[in-house]
């Protein structure tokens, strides 16, 4: 381990959670469904009219699978997504929280495709909405001002304004990929400005932009209020745990970038992963557990395996405590009969027959005070990471330990033959 990647160690064990990972493995059929895309919404230099209707993805999955290192991946090594005869892609990556009306998605846009000559498009823009919304849109971001109107009617924002002004300054010479996270935030109608906006892309507006939707495990929920009809299943990638050998590389090659020598300890490495199931942020867990007695030590001979395990599960047990919701919490026992059935996956509305069934008398049995319904509980599992869809549509836990978890603080154990008993 030289200076380099002692300093670069000792940044990644002071990493909050949502930082990407040392190294990126794995995903490939997603990473090569996005440049598809790509390549279908490419038509060539020159050309007038490019896209491709119903091109959206979504990448989506319980928190903690990956969703984010995905985009991160693509936009800081758009290489990724190169295929034969098609420029590397421009990848500019949003997040939900970002974006409160159209601007905010186009202005990033253009700052990427010209800098110099953002704020004539920007100008332009409001002159547009000013017109179309009698006095404006406020606030407006012109040329980094903020302008102001009492007037609170929105426009519609269309993407032949951001095509004519491309057009004008040099016009297209790669395809775009647009990604935004958190995409399950979005709680917006159809007539929505930012819906609208969505679906011109979707239905194909004539420009080489390829929108990609990340979140949880209700975003194709959330696009599909939005109006994004018909996205083919293939399209929709529902992410989760490692397999084995992806599990392997993911180590083999973190320490490798750590400049942590496994040679003569790849049974110990291997067996300090075993526990985390393949799940993404568990083995982030556990990397930042092997590095720091690494960093102590200097070396794997001198490290002291049992402390490094330990560390490890506590990890682990510390997350899914954060994961478990002040509102699971209260209503542990509602948690648990929901999670005890999850391990053969079930449907949505049966899953909400299963949550009406379990409210009971018991305080822990019943629903949160600030949940309603049954389905809103069911979205807010989904938003904790205890259910995720999967691609046959069933919702399941992701992560088997973490439903052992859940099980155990409802008072129910799980034996051996896998039937549940009460504690």
């Amino acid at each position: 381990m030289d200076g380099d990647q002692r300093r670069e160690l000792e940044s990644f064990l002071v990493q909050t959670e949502g930082a990407p990972p040392p190294v990126f493995v794995g995903r490939v059929g997603v990473l090569e469904d996005i440049a598809l895309a790509a390549e279908q919404a490419w038509k060539g230099p020159g050309s007038g009219l490019h896209g491709m209707e119903k091109a959206t993805r979504i990448v989506q999955g319980a928190p903690g699978a990956g969703k984010s290192s995905i985009l991160n991946e693509i936009a800081r090594s758009p290489e990724r997504l190169r295929r034969e005869g098609v420029p590397v892609p421009l990848v500019v990556m949003l997040k939900s929280g970002e974006i409160e009306e159209p601007v905010d998605i186009l202005e990033p846009l253009v700052r990427r495709i010209n800098s110099s000559a953002a704020g004539d498009f920007l100008s332009r823009y409001s002159r547009t909405i000013a017109g179309e919304a009698g006095v404006g849109l406020g606030p407006v971001r012109v040329g980094g001002r903020v302008e102001t109107s009492a007037e609170t009617a929105r426009p519609r924002a269309r993407w032949n304004l951001f095509g004519a002004w491309v057009e004008q300054n040099g016009g297209f010479d790669r395809p775009i990929v647009l990604t935004i996270d958190e995409a399950q935030r979005f709680d917006y109608e159809r007539k929505h400005p930012i819906a609208k906006l969505f679906q011109s892309l979707h239905d194909g507006c004539g420009l080489p932009i390829v929108l990609v939707l990340a979140g949880l495990s209700d975003t194709e929920y959330s696009a599909g209020r939005m109006d994004l009809t018909r996205i083919p299943v293939g399209q929709v990638h529902n992410i989760g745990c490692f397999p084995d050998h992806e599990v392997g590389e993911f180590m083999a090659r973190s320490c490798a970038h750590f400049g942590i020598d496994i040679a003569g300890f790849e049974q110990e490495v291997s067996r300090l992963a075993e526990p985390c199931e393949g799940w993404p942020r568990h083995l982030h867990i556990v990397l930042k557990a092997l590095g720091s007695e690494a960093l102590k030590t200097g070396n794997l001979g001198q490290v002291e395996w049992r402390t490094v395990f330990d560390n490890g599960r506590a990890g682990r047990e510390a997350y899914y405590a954060s994961q478990q919701s002040e509102q699971m919490e209260i209503s542990a026992r509602l948690t648990a009969n929901v999670m005890s059935v999850l391990d053969i996956g079930i449907n949505r509305p049966d899953v909400i027959d299963l949550i009406e069934k379990n409210i009971g008398e018991h305080p822990s049995d019943r629903l949160p005070t600030d949940i309603k319904t049954a389905e809103e509980f069911l979205i807010h599992l989904l938003h904790r990471g205890a259910l995720q869809r999967d691609s046959r549509k069933l919702y399941t836990c992701p992560i088997p330990s973490f439903r052992a978890y859940l099980l155990e603080q409802g008072g129910m154990v799980q034996n051996h033959s896998q039937t549940l008993e009460p504690a």
